[in-house]
């Protein structure tokens, strides 16, 4: 928990004015509570002289009028009045306490979502390829808050601990021989708290592991509920859901169950404490010649505000116990380990000049599979090169290592010559254009979509780019046109629609490097036409580069790269592959009357 405040940028200096208060309200709370004993013994007896020679009291009365501190009913009333003074002090105090931690608390957890977020952003494409969804919505949405927990309640228990301390510090001073009796029952009490806080603890990550299985089934089942609809298995995914979802209502009633047995034990052992003191009392009373009637009340009034305030830390302790799976889970996210982070480079990337080159590439998955081997091609500038090959060559692996969203190892990628890491990734990405095969888009206006990442957005160049994505029909039809939102991933809009917007995107950037990715993959064959005029209307004079799994949309393209199993074998114009009648000539061939 320190080393997530500190890294969240909670300073302990933040704590000092909440504990200041704290410390000052159980001052004040002392005062009231050593007034007691003077009040009740002088209520008893009807005389309150005797308050003049108590060490602590003396003094203040001094400051009060003659007039008062001679009569007892206004050196009563007096008395009334300091400890009423006290007592509002006191709450006044706790309450500013409380306000402080409360804010410092809650600004802490508006830092670390935020920090949570930045690291996700920082994290390369692969830790996320590695990963669920599902998990990281959880830690987000419920272990971030759960983790700071304990600290959104710290207030309370701070004033509980100071006030505990003021309170032992009264108890010993009415009969050090009945505190020596009664810490041992503390110990006693504390070791069987502490003994249920270890369950917490363990049963803390058992429910942790249910709410990722069932943030991740949810994430899961409602992002691909056609399918779910179209196999028929409603009630079969209804039946896992609901047995990972009674898994996690099991864990919870356990832990409320042993955190709800915390106060009711405590009590029970805290009762028979008290009989035991009790015991102690009488015996003190009558043989020892020790005590007061008045002081033992207080001090009967005292253990059982010790016992509360006991069971208060006692519960910030359960608290910690139940967050400790959700505090490691965020300390993951802040940990570096397995988030394959893409480092950025400092050279400033102004754009192609003359080739891209891959040298003797090779890539890993974390699982060992070499998906990219020795593969070395060149891309000159101004030329549309196209990159096929069969499933799983790893065409979209050289693809995400050219954007950096894989980190490649040195001296493999040039970009006119000089190592593709040494660029800032920022200035790189600016001068790159990127249709996906996975039509990436988010809930927002078509507008939105279309612009996204880009500034100051001229209408004319805007339309421009929709009339070239021949997307200009499309948005004429829709009532409120550029304006209409397009629903969660895009999916008010279909395959081809989604495709369009997603070159009109590509096109309004204007880079000098384009990129597409399996481009027309989701088109009919009058929509792939037209979209593939778009594309050579668009590439024409830049850089360009082209995975294609149907072959007959690079027929224009200057050189073909032919790569399987993560190398080049053979490269080329259409021509002269096709007569090679090697790997593309049969692609071609399979094709051909498709």
């Amino acid at each position: 928990m320190v080393a997530l405040l500190r890294r969240v940028g909670m300073h302990p200096s933040y704590l000092f004015l909440p504990l200041v208060l704290s410390l000052a309200s159980a001052v004040f709370e002392g005062v009231g509570m050593s007034l007691l004993i003077p009040l009740i013994q002088g209520f008893f007896v009807k005389d309150f002289s005797f308050t003049k020679e108590i060490s602590f009291l003396g003094p203040l009365l001094t400051w009060l009028p003659e007039s008062i501190t001679k009569a007892d009913r206004w050196l009563f009333a007096a008395l009334i009045g300091i400890f009423v003074v006290a007592t509002l002090l006191k709450n006044i105090l706790r309450y500013c306490s409380l306000l402080s931690i409360s804010h410092v608390s809650l600004r802490t957890a508006h830092h670390l979502r935020k920090l949570l977020f930045t690291r996700y952003l920082s994290f390369g494409k692969l830790y996320f390829d590695t990963s669920h969804i599902g998990h990281h919505s959880a830690i987000m949405s419920q272990f971030a808050q759960q983790a700071l927990s304990p600290l959104l309640g710290i207030g309370k228990h701070v004033n509980a601990l100071f006030s505990l301390l003021a309170s032992l510090v009264i108890l010993s001073a009415i009969s050090w021989q009945l505190t020596l009796f009664a810490l041992p029952l503390l110990v006693v009490l504390h070791a069987v708290v502490q003994r249920l806080i270890g369950m917490l603890r363990e049963n803390s990550r058992s429910i942790v592991a249910t709410i990722n299985s069932l943030s991740q089934k949810t994430i899961e089942i409602l992002s691909t509920i056609p399918l779910v609809k179209f196999a028929n298995m409603e009630r079969a995914e209804l039946q896992h859901f609901t047995a990972i979802s009674d898994e996690q209502a099991r864990l919870d009633f356990r832990k409320n169950a042993i955190q709800n047995l915390l106060l009711p034990l405590q009590e029970v052992l805290t009762l028979v404490g008290i009989l035991l003191l009790f015991a102690g009392m009488l015996y003190l009373m009558v043989h020892g010649g020790t005590g007061t009637a008045p002081s033992f009340i207080v001090y009967f009034y005292l253990i059982l505000n010790v016992t509360s305030k006991f069971g208060t830390l006692t519960a910030f302790q359960g608290s910690m116990a139940s967050v400790v799976a959700p505090l490691s889970e965020v300390e993951h996210i802040l940990d570096d380990t397995g988030k394959y982070f893409v480092p950025s480079g400092s050279a400033e990337f102004t754009g192609l000049k003359d080739t891209i080159e891959f040298r003797n590439a090779s890539f890993l998955f974390p699982n060992g599979n070499a998906v990219i081997n020795n593969l070395s091609f060149a891309i000159r500038k101004g030329r549309m090169t196209a990159i096929v090959g069969p499933t799983g060559a790893g065409k979209t692996t050289i693809i995400n290592l050219l954007l950096r969203f894989y980190d490649c190892s040195p001296k493999e990628i040039f970009l006119d010559g000089a190592d593709i890491r040494a660029f800032d990734l920022a200035s790189l990405r600016r001068h790159i254009a990127f249709v996906s095969q996975d039509t990436l888009l988010l809930h927002d206006t078509l507008r939105g979509n279309i612009t996204y990442g880009l500034e100051n957005v001229s209408e004319e160049r805007l339309q421009q780019a929709i009339e070239r994505a021949r997307l200009a029909d499309f948005v004429s039809q829709l009532p409120d046109g550029l304006s209409t939102l397009i629903g969660d991933r895009g999916v008010k809009l279909s395959g081809g629609e989604k495709q369009r917007v997603a070159i009109a995107r590509a096109l309004l950037k204007d880079a000098d490097v384009l990129v597409f990715d399996e481009a027309t993959s989701s088109l009919d064959t009058r929509t792939e036409r037209l979209i593939q005029e778009a594309i050579d209307e668009a590439v024409a004079g830049r850089t360009s580069i082209v995975i294609a799994h149907r072959l007959s949309t690079i027929q224009h393209a200057d050189k073909i790269v032919v790569v399987d199993r993560g190398t080049v074998v053979e490269e080329g114009t259409l021509e002269r592959l096709v007569a090679k009648n090697g790997l593309f000539a049969a692609m071609w061939a399979e094709q051909k009357f498709v």
